[in-house]
Order: structure tokens, then sequence, then C-alpha cells
């Protein structure tokens, strides 16, 4: 009979031997002990498997061959998990501290729901100017951005087998769209847990293909979302492509970053407020 453990961490990667190795010491350095590393890379052709190589006792799974993206990797990876909980660390992830998974598997009530999120720390923000990212969230606010990263969560393997996998017909916001489902899903509880969990790499594959992620995202609400918030989704296309277009041509300006930092700190105190 398979040993059960409280979680598998799952790692996607691909020619990552640059990262891998940052991200799996973040891991087995964790005070908390009770996991498993499930390892789904892509059949790298670089030193890859040789830096992964160090973690074995750690792994539970270990799968190297080619895939269809990250999600179908990520998928192959919910069907090896043998933990009772899920998270994924890939490649370029790294957890805040190595107290974090005890802190979580601590909480009581945050263990008694299906599903915890928590929040991030962005690093590599272009203009220079990192935050935090993460707060209570509610289904209509899915309706126009991201509002989880899923650095931030946690999810019980139960969940994926009521709801479904990540679906590979958006392969930039499937992420997001299962979200969705899970929020969609009464019969299903989450937590909030406000502690940071892991640093957030800002640009990752979305951040650089972000319209294109917006016309998936377009999709989704189309599919899950009232007919009136897909319809504004769609007319608000050009005011975003001008927003990115915006961002990108003056990131690297003193006065789009001073705009930036000053963004940041006005929202995080909004955001404090609100809490109080």
């Amino acid at each position: 009979m398979e040993k059960q453990v409280k979680l598998s961490l799952i790692t996607v990667c691909f020619n990552a031997g640059s990262l891998i190795e940052e991200t799996l010491l973040s891991a087995v350095n964790q005070s908390f002990q009770d996991f498993e590393l499930v390892i789904i890379d892509g059949g790298s052709t670089d030193n890859t498997l040789q830096k992964i190589k160090p973690f074995e006792k750690y792994i539970g799974t270990l799968v190297s061959e080619k895939d269809k993206g990250i999600y179908d990797a990520m998928n192959k990876g919910i069907a090896s998990a043998k933990g009772e909980w899920l998270y994924f660390l890939n490649a370029g992830d790294s957890f805040y501290n190595n107290t974090v998974l005890e802190e979580v598997f601590s909480n009581d009530l945050a263990c008694q729901s299906d599903f915890i999120y928590a929040q991030v720390e962005t690093k590599n923000e272009p203009t220079g100017i990192n935050y935090l990212n993460g707060k209570p969230v509610n289904l209509p606010m899915f309706y126009s951005h991201y509002p989880i990263c899923h650095q931030a969560t946690f999810a019980k393997k139960k969940v994926f087998n009521l709801i479904g996998n990540f679906d590979l017909a958006y392969p930039l916001v499937a992420d997001s769209e299962w979200f969705i489902r899970l929020f969609k899903n009464e019969n299903l509880s989450s937590f909030y847990l406000d502690k940071i969990i892991a640093y957030y790499d800002i640009q990752g594959a979305t951040y650089h293909k972000r319209m294109k992620g917006y016309r998936e995202y377009i999709r989704v609400g189309f599919r899950h979302f009232p007919i009136h918030i897909a319809i504004i989704n769609t007319l608000l296309y050009p005011i975003i492509w001008l927003k990115v277009w915006v961002i990108r041509t003056f990131q690297n300006q003193a006065w789009f970053k001073k705009y930036r930092e000053l963004k940041f700190k006005n929202k995080l105190a909004q955001e404090k407020s609100g809490a109080n």
C-alpha cells in the first residue's frame, strides 16, 4: 500500500538547469517535511536532470518526456501525486521562507477547507517596484482580472477529482479558469490565509503574451460569466491593449517608475484600511 503524504509539491520544468536547484532547495529546507516532490520535466536537453539527482530521496515521481505545455505537465503532476494536498512549485518559483509550509498546515481552520489561498511577493517587476499580491476574493472579482496567483494556493486533490483538471484550451490562463470553476462550486470551501507563501516572477509566459492571454480570458468570460460581463470585457480590448503598450513603452522611465511606486503604495494602504 502506498504511503499517504500530506502534501505533494508538483514541479514542472523544461531546460531549467539554472533555476531548478534553488526551487527544490526551497522545498527540502522547509521545517515541514510531510511531503513528496513530483517532478514533471518536459524532456530537458540541458543539465536539468543532473541538477535534480541530489534530491532523489524526496522524489515520489519523476517524469521526463515531451508535453503539450505547462498545463499539460501540471495535469500529469496531479495524476501522479499521492498527497492529500497539492501545491505547484514550478521551476523558478521558491517559498518565501523555510517555515511557510509548517505555518500553513498548523492552521486547523485552513486545513478544514478544500482550498487555501494566500499572498505572494512579486520579483522581476520591470519597473523595479515589487509588491505583495493577494487578498480575500469572491467570484465577481474574476470578471475583470486574475485575482489569485497559483503560487499562493493549496488545493486538496479531491477538488481536481470533482471539478476536473486544467483545461488545455486555455494555454495561458488555464489556472484562472480553474479557480473560477472552484469558486462557482458551492460545495467547495476556500480559506484565505493572510500570509506570504512564495515569490512570484511577474515576467512569466502570461506577462510576455498579455494580449493573447486577455483574448483567452474573453473566451473564459463567455463560458463562465454573465453575458453582459463577457461583452464588456470584449469591448475593453482596445483599452487594455493601449495600457499594455504604455507600460512596455515607458516602464524604464524614472517618472513611470515613481508613478508605479505610488500606485502600489496607495493600493497597499487601501487594502490595509479595508481589512480594519
